[in-house]
């Protein structure tokens, strides 16, 4: 596993990169990477790949919701925003990946597709 400072570089450079995208809420974008890694670097029980999976998505949805929560809540700041909905969204992820862990592909199917399911 690589070392924290060489993540945290990574992560920066990849930031940086994306907020020069004329399309991309830099701030937004930010404050999403750090509720993702906040939460998933406090988490000592998930694996590595986990781990990686749960801060691409959690950085994703945060993203995703910052415009959502500046609309309808008394926060205004677009890297707030982003935070508090990857950091809200995690505990959702980790129960899905728990629940797609445990579940055979058959009780999935049934669950998602057709409402139904033992689990």
């Amino acid at each position: 596993m690589a070392e924290p400072t060489t993540t945290a570089a990574a992560t920066a450079i990849t930031i940086s990169a994306a907020s020069f995208l004329p399309f991309v809420n830099g701030n937004a974008l930010l404050g999403a990477v750090f509720g993702a890694a906040l939460f998933a670097t406090t988490k000592k029980d998930l694996k590595p790949l986990q781990r990686l999976m749960t801060m691409v998505i959690a950085t994703g949805i945060g993203y995703l919701l910052t415009p959502e929560i500046t609309a309808r809540s008394f926060v205004n700041n677009d890297a707030t925003a982003g935070m508090i909905a990857a950091i809200f969204s995690l505990p959702i992820i980790l129960k899905v990946m728990v629940w797609v862990d445990q579940s055979n592909l058959s009780d999935i199917i049934n669950k998602i597709f057709r409402g139904g399911g033992t689990s």
